[in-house]
């Protein structure tokens, strides 16, 4: 009598361990880091984007520089303050609904060919930035130690500086595209 009880204990325990080892759990889920492409395929905080940018002047053909771009950081609200002493500035002034987003941008920036030695500047009008159903929010602003120019590169600089903007306390997820190079950045 024992051995069929034993049997049955140690079966059913068989069981119940195969079960478990069957179940498939649920990988966890990880978002793309985007390829920045687009609005809908925006590369998120961390992940770099390389793109090109043209220089050239009425009588000289144009110069191809790399430019790889990252938004490195992003702070929103209230935690806005912290950062802005940095540059000397008490606040962002902020209309109605709408919140300060500072994103910290990583710039790469190195010539492709001779001469190679034309400088570049970072500008507030070279990003535009949208709502999550891509309405436009006003130009964003380049935060930089300088003052009366953004800040300059030139070939085999690396340089960060802050975007400023102030997007609707509801958006989730706004986004930045730079321009030249169409590279699109999530700002959440």
């Amino acid at each position: 009598m024992r051995f069929p009880a034993i049997c049955t204990c140690i079966l059913t325990i068989t069981l119940v361990a195969l079960t478990g080892c069957s179940e498939k759990s649920e990988p966890a889920k990880q978002e793309k880091p985007g390829t920045g492409i687009s609005s809908e395929d925006a590369a998120l905080v961390g992940t770099t984007v390389s793109t090109i940018v043209e220089l050239s002047d009425m009588y000289v053909s144009p110069e191809t520089y790399d430019l790889k771009i990252a938004v490195a950081e992003i702070v929103r609200g209230e935690a806005c303050v912290e950062v802005l002493k940095k540059f000397g500035k008490s606040g962002v002034q902020a209309k109605q609904d709408s919140e300060p987003v500072l994103a910290r941008v990583r710039f790469e920036y190195k010539a492709r060919g001779a001469p190679g030695d034309k400088p570049w500047e970072v500008k507030g009008m070279q990003f535009s930035a949208f709502s999550e159903d891509r309405k436009p929010y006003e130009e964003p602003a380049i935060l930089t130690a300088q003052t009366g120019r953004g800040p300059v590169l030139r070939s085999g600089d690396v340089l960060e500086c802050w975007l400023s903007l102030n997007v609707a306390k509801g958006d989730r997820k706004p986004v930045v595209i730079f321009n030249p190079g169409t590279s699109w950045f999530r700002l959440y």
